[in-house]
């Protein structure tokens, strides 16, 4: 039953993972609309960079929304938490971040700019709940999730992010 309420989202996660760079998230000004690429770099984010000169951009009450749904379901999934938690409770909490992604795409409007950045971070976020579905037991994925998190903090005004370094 979980994956058909994920039905609707299928196409546009497939666009998603097919915008994500080969050899990682690129700048956040990079096009979001490129093919062919390796939808598992999002987990490469040690490539993620961020110009010196980038002024966070303001988030619309969706994106504060949809962000801190997010944070509380990442929390709650902990590395150290994964193997108490159980199978159905991990992809319970893996569920919790895929509503919110859906409320961000159904409800967050942005400049193109900013929602470009933004859906990176989201399909970052998809893989890595699509690979906890996948393994529940497995935490690695939340190290890509977390920096995706990180990431959003360092490009997006949002006063509930942890501010950036």
């Amino acid at each position: 039953m979980k994956s058909i309420r994920l039905l609707p989202l299928l196409p546009l996660m497939a666009l998603l993972a097919l915008a994500l760079p080969a050899h990682g998230v690129e700048h956040a000004h990079q096009h979001e609309h490129e093919h062919g690429h390796d939808h598992h770099a999002a987990e490469s984010h040690a490539t993620w960079q961020v110009p010196a000169d980038h002024v966070r951009w303001t988030p619309d009450a969706a994106l504060l929304e949809g962000m801190a749904r997010i944070r509380s379901a990442l929390h709650d999934l902990a590395p150290h938490e994964i193997g108490r938690l159980g199978p159905a409770r991990v992809i319970a909490h893996a569920d919790r971040i895929d509503a919110a992604i859906q409320y961000l795409f159904a409800n967050c409007k942005l400049e193109p700019e900013p929602d470009a950045a933004l859906h990176h971070i989201l399909a970052a976020l998809m893989n890595g709940s699509r690979a906890l579905h996948t393994d529940p037991s497995d935490s690695t994925p939340l190290a890509g999730m977390n920096a995706a998190l990180r990431h959003y903090a360092e490009l997006f005004d949002d006063p509930a992010s942890a501010p950036p370094h």
